[in-house]
């Protein structure tokens, strides 16, 4: 599928009844291209029938955090009590976007389910969505609510890091809205979700999801959200603090990684993938251990690569023909990609990158 071809189905997933001549006037191009291109999205099947009805014969679907991530920067050293000069920059992030977003990237055709608010933030995640293709027919509009904003302040001279959130929005992400797209959740090929979620809605979706489940932690405040859905899950995916946070709710005494992440497959998990500060990845299964040494350090930042990392790897077990080690490989190729950008997923990240970046890794 083309980037133009992308930018359209997104349009008609929000907007089925669309016309051809309001599409070609919002994309500034003629009617009779807009033509050829559902022409071309109805002869791959992404597009059936009358009335522009998308065809999602295999999907993914991801719900979890929309986020507006503004990171400051000073050019010296902070001054406290003081304006100091430096340069602000604004990125789109949250888990479940960032994962969505990749499989997009990716080929895999995604549902993503969440929030966002009625600012322009919102209007901005709106239009970023469709720049990429990202089918966002599943997220609700918020009236009274900003969209979830993470503003933070890092000054590399000092070592001065400070963050502040408003994810109260993500509270509106209940079993109520759940149980509006719970169908469409159900005919999924997995449900992949992040803790953002509050967690009567995580317990809600342990009861009532009957596709497997992937989970992605984002913070060691959040994590224990978790263990209502902990043996339902076949893969969680999570840092090395997170994990220590997960087990010592069970046993305070655990010391080990081993020794933490044998307790936590042992309440049911299929397999974990744990992500560490050092870099080092190490995928666990209850009789089985893959780990990966830290390959290269970032050329701009992290973020985003743990997403890209779960989304690279649901990837690779969707194409059927990969050993669990190959899988972890590919993952772990997809997760350098982020750190090529300040952007949370990678511009060019596609299937062939990661099959380039995994042959020049491994």
């Amino acid at each position: 599928m083309t980037e133009r071809e992308k930018v359209i189905l997104a349009i008609i997933r929000d907007n089925p009844t669309i016309s051809q001549e309001e599409l070609a006037f919002e994309l500034g191009i003629s009617r009779s291209g807009v033509a050829a291109h559902i022409h071309n999205l109805m002869k791959k099947g992404y597009i059936k029938g009358k009335g522009y009805i998308v065809n999602n014969p295999s999907f993914v679907t991801v719900i979890g955090g929309i986020n507006m991530d503004i990171v400051a920067v000073p050019k010296e050293k902070v001054i406290v009590n003081n304006s100091n000069p430096g340069k602000i920059n604004y990125y789109f992030g949250g888990a479940g976007r960032n994962m969505a977003l990749a499989l997009t990237k990716l080929g895999i055709s995604t549902n993503l389910i969440s929030v966002y608010g009625d600012d322009v933030n919102g209007d901005r995640f709106v239009l970023d969505a469709r720049r990429h293709g990202l089918s966002i027919d599943c997220c609700e509009k918020i009236s009274g609510f900003n969209t979830s904003t993470f503003v933070y302040l890092e000054d590399y001279a000092s070592d001065f890091r400070v963050g502040l959130d408003d994810m109260r929005i993500l509270e509106n992400i209940s079993p109520e809205l759940i149980n509006r797209y719970l169908q469409r959740i159900n005919q999924s090929k997995y449900c992949v979700i992040d803790d953002n979620l509050p967690e009567e809605t995580i317990k809600h979706l342990s009861e009532y999801v009957d596709v497997p489940i992937i989970a992605k932690s984002v913070s060691i405040n959040k994590v224990l959200r978790l263990i209502p859905i902990l043996s339902k899950l076949e893969l969680l995916v999570l840092s090395d603090l997170e994990l220590k946070t997960l087990a010592y709710y069970f046993d305070e005494n655990l010391i080990t990684m081993e020794q933490r992440t044998k307790k936590i497959l042992a309440e049911g998990i299929k397999s974990l993938l744990i992500v560490e500060k050092s870099g080092d990845v190490s995928y666990w299964e209850v009789d089985n251990v893959y780990k990966i040494k830290k390959r290269l350090t970032p050329e701009f930042n992290s973020n985003g690569s743990t997403a890209v990392f779960t989304s690279s790897l649901i990837w690779g077990i969707l194409q059927g023909k990969y050993l669990t080690k190959d899988l972890v490989e590919l993952g772990y190729s997809g997760a350098t990609t982020s750190f090529l950008t300040n952007d949370s997923v990678f511009e060019g990240l596609s299937p062939e990158l990661i099959l380039e970046r995994y042959q020049k890794y491994f």
